[in-house]
């Protein structure tokens, strides 16, 4: 697998059709020589990293596709939303790949326990135990989740004074970030992601664009391809980060490598991503900055 150090021209304009073909080669290219298919039980249970390797190529995978499908329906804009469980892949599987084997068992038990735990009771909680008696939940076993999420939160307290993460009681993206030294690409997509993800005044006023007959628009053609090339560029960038750090994991993790398809092809398909260009989040055009070069 190519090396990608090398972010290439920083927003070559290319247009979102010769990108969107560039993704789909990259993308094709991916998926045979990673093709990801079911685990061994006894071996996750041994390291719950295995999973979370899985699943985090197997989700991109689909991220990818699911990008270029938008994109070629001129939704592609809302596939910024797929940049943030990308980014969160890199970060948390760096961090867990920094820990031993005994300290990532420990976390993922408690972290995993506090996630679902903190789901079924949340839904216990907005329907009535009645409702829940009829999905097939007894008293007993929610009288059980309730018991097991006060475990949970006695011994997350003493993580996070042990591991020193600030906050509540799981650990802020950016402490993770920090630990798996990913802190400026955290910074840096984060802000793209989790907009898209949430109510955000910020995002709200960058999609209004004024027409010189003073209208104003929230559907810009040029933009919305902005956000589309920007969405594809990120993802297999993303990607390819994913994959270095779950290299020494791949066979256990139940991802064969098929070596029908020669390293080769996969060079010139990233040679190729690489002459579309990066793709910047914020385009000068949203500060009203004309162009200061032919070129630009």
């Amino acid at each position: 697998m190519a090396d990608d150090d090398d972010e290439g021209p920083i927003h070559r304009w290319t247009p979102l059709p010769v990108r969107i073909e560039a993704v789909e080669h990259f993308a094709d290219c991916a998926e045979h020589m990673l093709t990801v298919g079911d685990l061994k039980w006894a071996d996750v249970e041994q390291d719950y990293r295995l999973l979370a390797v899985n699943i985090s190529l197997r989700r991109q995978q689909e991220s990818l596709r699911a990008a270029l499908l938008l994109s070629r329906h001129d939704l592609g804009h809302l596939a910024v939303a797929f940049v943030r469980a990308a980014v969160d892949d890199v970060m948390y599987l760096r961090f867990f790949a920094s820990l031993d084997l005994e300290q990532s068992q420990e976390l993922f038990v408690w972290i995993g326990n506090f996630d679902t735990l903190r789901a079924l009771l949340a839904q216990r909680n907005y329907i009535g135990d009645k409702e829940m008696a009829r999905l097939w939940y007894p008293k007993h076993f929610l009288d059980w989740a309730v018991a097991k999420s006060d475990e949970t939160r006695t011994v997350l307290r003493v993580l996070k004074k042990q591991y020193g993460w600030p906050g509540g009681l799981l650990p802020t993206g950016v402490w993770v970030a920090d630990r798996a030294g990913q802190r400026e690409l955290y910074d840096y997509l984060s802000a793209a992601s989790i907009r898209a993800l949430r109510f955000s005044a910020g995002e709200i006023m960058r999609r209004g664009w004024i027409e010189p007959t003073g209208k104003l628009v929230t559907d810009k053609p040029a933009f919305r391809e902005h956000l589309a090339c920007f969405a594809l560029d990120r993802l297999w960038r993303l990607y390819l980060d994913t994959w270095q750090v779950a290299v020494p994991m791949l066979e256990r993790a139940g991802i064969s490598n098929d070596h029908v398809l020669r390293n080769d092809d996969m060079i010139t398909a990233l040679a190729r991503l690489r002459e579309t260009g990066s793709v910047p989040l914020v385009h000068a055009h949203e500060w009203n900055l004309p162009p200061t070069t032919p070129s630009t």
